[in-house]
């Protein structure tokens, strides 16, 4: 059994500014698709509020994530690589390894705290 697939054109009369597409989904939840002259854009919309953006842009595609929470899982392994890569934490920010962990920096690598810094180990090797 297949079923029709609609097909949604994003393409616009010359000079005509784009209103959009919207989809609306059996959850309540609605995707608005537009086209510009620098950028497509699609954004998934709950209760009002985008909860996922996704834009595509001459620089290439930026994906944005909204909620409470967000979570990456991977059987085998997670990468993430950039020429900058920033996690920012408002109360708190953890790292936990179930076996070893390991950070290597190929310049200098700063560590700076307002407050204590502990280091608890077995024994722990300076130089």
């Amino acid at each position: 059994m297949s079923k029709k697939a609609e097909v949604i054109n994003l393409e616009r009369p010359e000079g005509q500014k784009s209103q959009g597409k919207k989809v609306q989904l059996e959850s309540g939840r609605h995707i608005l698709i537009r086209s510009g002259e620098k950028e497509e854009l699609l954004e998934i919309i709950e209760r009002g509020e985008v909860v996922v953006t996704v834009r595509l842009t001459a620089e290439g595609p930026v994906v944005t994530v909204q909620g409470a929470h967000l979570e990456l899982k991977a059987a085998e392994a997670l990468t993430l690589e950039a020429k900058e890569v920033k996690i920012k934490g408002q109360e708190k920010v953890s790292i936990e390894s179930m076996g070893s962990l390991k950070i290597d920096s190929s310049k200098k690598m700063g560590i700076h705290s307002k407050d204590d810094i502990r280091v608890i180990g077995k024994i722990i090797h300076l130089n």
